[in-house]
């Protein structure tokens, strides 16, 4: 049987916890309204929350903050590699 939320598998968060990565989450994908939010896009940042608050981060602008490099840094070697092929 296939597991309705994989990102959540392994992961247990407080009522607080969860409301703030709501808030990222939200927060995130508004702002990526730009360039559009394709699923994969959207578990990307989902899969960035989770292992910030694993790591023990809680507050909301540092989560925020966390993801964005990710992101950006994923983006960023994302462009190398195509460029090395």
């Amino acid at each position: 049987m296939a597991m309705p939320f994989p990102l959540f598998a392994n992961a247990c968060f407080d009522p607080d916890t969860t409301k703030v990565m709501g808030e990222v989450f939200d927060e995130m994908i508004q702002s990526l309204d730009r360039v559009g939010r394709p699923r994969v896009v959207q578990e990307a940042v989902a899969r960035q929350i989770i292992e910030a608050v694993q790591r023990g981060e809680r507050d909301r602008d540092a989560i925020y903050q966390r993801v964005l490099a990710a992101m950006a840094l994923n983006l960023r070697l994302g462009t190398d590699a195509r460029r090395c092929a």
